[in-house]
């Protein structure tokens, strides 16, 4: 049985064009961090689901050309 969470708020932050990302729970009135991550490591939230991303893959350009 999965444990029970307040409500929580994903914070997604581009400023200066450096993804990161914030994940706060609310509790007693209160909102807890829960996770964190910039670009290039890896955000991972267990509630209120799992989920796993890289916070750059969040914008939208594409790689450069090799050659």
């Amino acid at each position: 049985m999965a444990a029970e969470s307040g409500p929580a708020a994903l914070r997604v932050d581009l400023r200066n064009r450096v993804p990161a990302l914030a994940l706060y729970e609310l509790v007693d009135d209160d909102y807890r961090p829960l996770a964190a991550a910039a670009a290039g490591t890896t955000f991972v939230m267990r509630q209120p689901f799992e989920f796993s991303i890289d916070p750059a893959d969040l914008l939208d350009e594409e790689a450069p050309e090799s050659g």
